[in-house]
């Protein structure tokens, strides 16, 4: 009896009806800057939530080394021009905002990186990413990317460029304010010119889903994720660092908690004060506009009304005998005050007098 229950367990394949466990891999070939990754076997509908993920995180969240500030001998603002170089300063920005690094590992301190090109005679001097003198653990990828041409005689090129660390893409100011609030000393620096910073090594994402054949048959899937980077990491190490990161993410829910979370106050009982004192100050058609129809919102109005305070302080009596308004007019009048949360005939503003004073 025993091994006809078992056997009532599994279906008309021999699979067992629980859920089966089975070890998921990962596959993948690569060159300097493209990687294809197949992750699999997955259950259906698996593979499109992982390679969004994927995705997601490689494009917002894996670090690489930019120039964020750039500094010319001579130069007082961003839009100026350098004496008998063919490029003027925003060209010259752009074009080292094009220069990738590579870095033994990640730092925290800006690195400072001198410039110093002068003119090789009456020929046109070409300044290239791979004439910059690196410091040791960073190195310039793509070294034929064209920075300045030189074509006086005398002509100079001269300055600092400043480089950091970071994650995804940044724009000059943005990261103006984040070095003023590390209190770094470049922001004390004259003549200094923050340029957007572009970190992420990752250019693009893609993924697709494919059927997966396993025990089989074809009702698992695998994902294939495409990553194509700028030179400066391998497509692996993004994938890989990817992966450390939706672990890290994870992880702690492993680690239920002992009591549910209690919710907490949004709004400070000042703040809701605060909240209420301009809600009263507001003028009638600014609060009632979307409850009340045009024509009495105006003829509220023109009764002398002008705040929705002041109408609060009226009963609906008052409105009928002193201001002439018809019983439908007060029905609605009040009806739409209960939906805002308030009452008619009480004062409001004297009410947060004294709720100021006891405290």
């Amino acid at each position: 009896m025993e091994n006809e229950k078992e056997k009532k367990k599994y279906n008309k394949y021999g699979v067992g009806l629980n859920p089966v466990v089975y070890s998921i891999g990962v596959y993948y070939e690569e060159d300097d800057t493209y990687g294809r990754f197949e992750i699999g076997p997955l259950s259906r509908s698996y593979g499109i939530t992982i390679g969004n993920l994927f995705r997601r995180v490689m494009l917002t969240s894996i670090g690489g080394a930019a120039i964020v500030a750039v500094r010319f001998k001579g130069i007082k603002h961003e839009f100026a021009g350098i004496p008998g170089v063919v490029e003027d300063v925003p060209t010259i920005i752009l074009n080292l905002k094009k220069v990738r690094f590579k870095v033994a590992r990640p730092f925290q301190n800006i690195i400072e990186i001198k410039l110093k090109f002068v003119s090789k005679g009456d020929e046109p001097y070409e300044v290239k990413a791979g004439d910059i003198e690196t410091p040791l653990g960073i190195e310039v990828v793509n070294k034929d990317q064209h920075i300045a041409t030189l074509v006086a005689k005398d002509a100079e090129l001269i300055g600092e460029l400043y480089v950091a660390y970071g994650l995804g893409y940044m724009v000059g100011d943005d990261v103006h304010e984040a070095l003023k609030r590390s209190k770094a000393k470049l922001v004390e620096k004259p003549d200094v010119i923050f340029v957007d910073a572009i970190f992420s090594p990752v250019q693009k994402v893609n993924f697709f889903v494919e059927d997966f054949l396993f025990g089989g048959r074809f009702d698992k899937e695998k994902v294939t994720i495409e990553v194509w980077t700028d030179g400066s990491r391998k497509p692996s190490e993004v994938f890989f660092e990817a992966l450390d990161i939706i672990q890290n993410v994870l992880s702690p829910l492993n680690n239920p908690l002992s009591e549910p979370i209690k919710p907490v106050r949004v709004i400070l009982p000042d703040e809701e004060k605060e909240f209420m004192r301009r809600k009263l100050a507001n003028p009638i058609s600014a609060i009632l506009k979307s409850e009340l129809p045009s024509k009495l919102v105006r003829s509220i109005e023109k009764a002398g009304i002008n705040t929705f305070g002041e109408l609060l302080k009226h009963t609906p009596e008052t409105l009928r005998e002193e201001y002439g308004f018809s019983e439908e007019d007060v029905a609605m009048i009040e009806d739409a005050v209960k939906r805002l949360g308030f009452e008619m005939g009480r004062d409001y503003w004297k009410e947060l007098e004294e709720a100021s004073h006891e405290a």
